[in-house]
């Protein structure tokens, strides 16, 4: 009679984790697989759920009343409307963001995904490295998680809410000058300006592109990090001081 010994039974090696997953927590080893074996399509799909997640939230909580009273006290117009036309137009302004947030959501990881992708291309010239080309987009589209991440905060925060207003809903922190709001330390004029480019999803998605530049470019990575985080704080100061963002 045989007799099987446990040792004898092939045992199912434990799989791993995808890549893209891996380096939102350990960049270093997670970038290096995703330029090297990974794909795109995870952290794509991610990253467009969780974006069209934040949209039907935030459109599903928006209410137009205030603003549109607003806008029309100040075109001289409210007085001479009816309640019927205030409320046509509350549901029109609805509506309008409605299919803005949603257009929004739909575009969001497709169009980054190509901005990032081009991004990498920059950074590895800039610095002198030599692209993998097939490393590209899906290094790319790790830089897409952090975002995701945001997204997927502001839908909850959305979901928590009775209603939204049109404009100036508080959603998830996403910088400094949003933590600070949140203790009741609001920043004011430059200083609120300077704490809305401090964004910490950005920041996060800013170092998994330095490692996956090094990763797609064989550019050292001590480099990698510096010029990325160089052209990350240059990027922030145009698009949240200078234009306002």
């Amino acid at each position: 009679m045989n007799v099987s010994s446990e040792a004898e039974v092939p045992q199912r090696a434990p799989r791993a984790a995808p890549p893209a997953l891996v380096a939102l927590i350990a960049p270093d080893v997670g970038m290096e697989r995703q330029a090297r074996v990974g794909k795109a399509g995870l952290a794509f799909a991610i990253a467009l759920a969780c974006a069209l997640f934040a949209a039907f939230s935030l459109v599903s909580r928006i209410d137009a009343t205030s603003a549109t009273l607003r806008k029309l006290e100040q075109g001289g117009q409210l007085t001479t409307m009816s309640e019927r036309q205030i409320e046509d137009e509350t549901k029109s302004a609805e509506r309008l963001f409605q299919v803005k947030a949603v257009a929004g959501g739909v575009l969001d990881a497709p169009v980054f995904l190509l901005l990032d992708g081009l991004g990498v291309l920059v950074l590895v010239w800039f610095l002198r490295g030599k692209v993998k080309g097939r490393a590209v987009f899906p290094v790319a589209a790790v830089t897409l998680l952090p975002g995701a991440i945001a997204h997927a905060l502001d839908g909850i925060t959305a979901l928590r809410q009775a209603s939204l207003p049109l404009e100036g809903a508080r959603l998830a922190p996403h910088n400094l000058a949003d933590v600070l709001a949140v203790f009741g330390h609001p920043l004011t004029g430059a200083a609120l300006k300077l704490g809305n480019a401090f964004d910490f999803f950005s920041l996060w998605a800013a170092v998994l592109m330095a490692f996956g530049v090094a990763a797609a470019g064989e550019v050292p990575t001590r480099r990698a990090l510096i010029g990325t985080f160089c052209a990350w704080v240059c990027l922030r100061l145009i698009t949240s001081v200078a234009m306002g963002g």
